[in-house]
């Protein structure tokens, strides 16, 4: 992506929270959020910071719709294992496995993994990012299947 855009929507971004962070309208802390987000924006472009993995601008559109997706999930799978774990006899067979990744780039075997890890029910354990596995743990054989039916792993790779 152009490093012109990308600068731009660093300053944006920083600004942006400054702003918020101050709640006033007060010209001198406009000016000094414009100056401070400048200087940071700079000095993050001259080491070399502010790339297309920093800043992905270009996935954001998919990433929303991603975000409602994983949402969603969190919450169905929130409800299973509330059921599951007030239900008696309680119910609970943890499984531990590996399950392979079919993600092309890194930051996509990173978010599949922290997805994983973020929905009830299962946690990443180990990743493996050079063979593409991952090592999990989930609390029962349905969060197993849920996982190894590949539905999260392709919604990541098509938002990569």
């Amino acid at each position: 992506m152009n490093k012109y855009i990308l600068f731009l929507a660093q300053f944006f971004i920083l600004f942006l929270f400054w702003y918020l962070l101050s709640g006033k309208n007060i010209v001198l802390l406009l000016l000094l959020g414009v100056i401070i987000s400048m200087l940071i924006t700079t000095y993050q472009q001259k080491l070399k910071i502010l790339d297309d993995e920093s800043l992905p601008i270009a996935i954001l559109p998919r990433a929303i719709i991603y975000w409602i997706w994983l949402y969603k999930e969190i919450l169905l799978s929130s409800i299973f294992v509330s059921k599951l774990i007030l239900k008696f006899p309680l119910n609970v067979s943890p499984k531990y496995f590996k399950i392979k990744s079919n993600q092309k780039t890194a930051m996509g075997f990173n978010i599949y993994a922290n997805s994983i890890t973020m929905t009830p029910g299962t946690i990443s354990v180990v990743t493996n990012n050079a063979e593409k596995e991952i090592q999990i743990h989930a609390i029962s054989e349905e969060t197993k299947l849920g996982l190894e039916s590949g539905v999260m792993d392709e919604k990541i790779r098509k938002l990569m």
